[in-house]
């Protein structure tokens, strides 16, 4: 794994699947103080549930695989674990020429809306954005953040893939979402903090989750065959759909607050990014809107149950590159009627269907011997412009839970 001392700090995100888990620790900060040295540690995938409907692969590539798309043996067998630092593809014999998704792994900050992630111009320092500048860089694909396709088949037609309500997210010191155990700095799980009395796992509330859809170029087929076997942009085949199938923000009963309460203290505020003092972390927010005061922007009225990205790509004459909002995000619900509080993705949402059709034996007949397929990408990074994308929680770890069903 190659490792840098000039992008963000970064141990990995801990992220776990319903059907499929995987495991790997983060720590992050937006504007990072660029002497620091970053390290990088290791995901795994595995199935935690007795059967399944649907039997599912992980689809990758990097330099280690000389740029060629690998994909995973398909399975659905409990307690198969699939290491993501040692990956095996599905055309390899030897079973010790494992692969390693993380070999590029180089995080940086970022900032997008799923599908499109740039690292707009920043000034010097890393301490914000250089907003006269229009110059950016399209974010690198498991280098600055982690991306892999999740490969699903069924025999049975007509199956949908969804991501169903129970979905999650947490900081590691959270028994489950919104426990208040972020506000907590004294067990093993959350080192004392210097910025005030919570966990630098609240880091979760900056997290953001993007499932993308594939879509035939003009004059190219999806076939089973190419989806499985190849990386769909990258070879022409395909694009991604204009906005991600769903964009989840999956915390958003989070806020990282520097003090900063009225116009008179903006530029305290601004300063308050750079000391120790005045931070607090505020739990339990249901709606509304807040005075968010940092050096990645500025707002009366931030709603932490909406996407905000630096979008660069304004253009026009009264248009220039700022803080959009993503009309589409789907936030978490906070249970505020239940005695847990616990905040969950709160609804299903369809994400693909498995209609790419393969018949195996040739026999021209839909039967137990063949295969619906379907491909989604998976995107999960750390909005550099929200609240928690702060130095007050760098060295913050988190994990994401997906429940699919099928």
């Amino acid at each position: 794994m190659k490792v840098t001392r000039h992008s963000l700090l970064a141990k990995g995100i801990m992220v776990l699947l319903s059907l499929l888990v995987l495991v790997f620790a983060f720590t992050y900060t937006w504007f990072r103080d660029p002497s620091k040295p970053i390290t990088a540690s290791g995901l795994s995938l595995s199935t935690r549930n007795t059967s399944t409907d649907f039997e599912y692969a992980v689809g990758f590539s990097n330099s280690q695989t000389g740029g060629s798309y690998k994909h995973t043996r398909f399975t659905n067998t409990v307690n198969t674990n699939l290491n993501l630092e040692a990956l095996l593809p599905s055309d390899e014999s030897d079973t010790t020429k494992t692969v390693n998704l993380l070999y590029d792994y180089n995080p940086t900050d970022i900032t997008g809306n799923g599908v499109t992630l740039v690292r707009p111009a920043m000034n010097y320092g890393n301490w914000n954005i250089n907003t006269a500048s229009r110059n950016y860089s399209i974010a690198e694909e498991n280098v600055q953040y982690i991306s892999f396709d999740l490969i699903f088949r069924t025999h049975v037609a007509d199956t949908t893939i969804r991501l169903d309500s129970d979905s999650f997210a947490k900081g590691n010191c959270e028994q489950y979402s919104g426990d208040d155990s972020l506000l907590r700095d004294t067990d093993s799980f959350n080192k004392e903090n210097k910025y005030g009395a919570f966990s630098t796992d609240a880091i979760v509330g900056a997290a953001r989750v993007a499932f993308l859809e594939y879509e035939a170029n003009e004059g190219s087929t999806i076939t089973s065959g190419n989806l499985v076997a190849n990386d769909l942009v990258r070879d022409g085949i395909a694009h991604y759909s204009e906005t991600p199938l769903l964009l989840w923000v999956p915390r958003p009963d989070l806020f990282l607050d520097n003090g900063t309460i009225d116009q008179d203290t903006i530029e305290q505020g601004l300063a308050k990014d750079g000391l120790t003092t005045g931070w607090s972390l505020v739990t339990g927010i249901s709606g509304g809107t807040r005075r968010l005061v940092s050096k990645a922007q500025t707002a009366s009225n931030y709603s932490t149950y909406e996407h905000q990205y630096y979008n660069v790509f304004q253009v026009g004459s009264t248009s220039t590159p700022g803080i959009v909002t993503y009309e589409d995000a789907v936030a978490s619900v906070l249970d505020t009627t239940a005695a847990t509080n616990k905040v969950t993705f709160g609804q299903q949402t369809d994400l693909i269907k498995l209609d790419y059709y393969e018949d195996f034996n040739n026999n021209n007949e839909v039967d137990g011997e063949d295969y619906y397929y379907g491909k989604v990408r998976v995107r999960i990074w750390i909005e550099g412009t929200d609240s928690e994308s702060r130095r007050a929680l760098a060295g913050g770890k988190f994990s994401v839970g997906f429940h699919i069903t099928g």
